[in-house]
């Protein structure tokens, strides 16, 4: 059975149209040359195969994560590890809403 972490960087893989043997979970985004709009559309395909909702603000620098994002731990998200930790606190907080 596929892992939340594997899942994560077959969506990473496609979206950056990078060979998936290329990632493991202590990638980081930025030695993959990964844009801001790259970026954005990795949330959006996480967002739409995990029917969650990741804040905007979820990557901005420290001090900004004081919202919605502190509420179900997100802190930055520069590895897939840390992405993949995120997108576990979020879909454990919609199930237990």
């Amino acid at each position: 059975m596929e892992t939340l972490t594997d899942q994560v960087m077959q969506i990473i893989s496609k979206q950056l149209k990078l060979p998936l043997e290329r990632l493991t979970p202590d990638t980081a985004l930025q030695d993959l040359g990964v844009a801001s709009l790259d970026f954005i559309e990795i949330i959006f395909a996480l967002e739409e195969k995990f029917d969650i909702s990741i804040p905007y603000n979820a990557n901005e620098a420290p001090g900004a994560g004081k919202g919605d994002a502190a509420s179900v731990g997100l802190g930055k998200l520069e590895t897939i590890a840390q992405i993949s930790v995120a997108v576990r606190c979020l879909i454990d907080a919609k199930t237990s809403a």
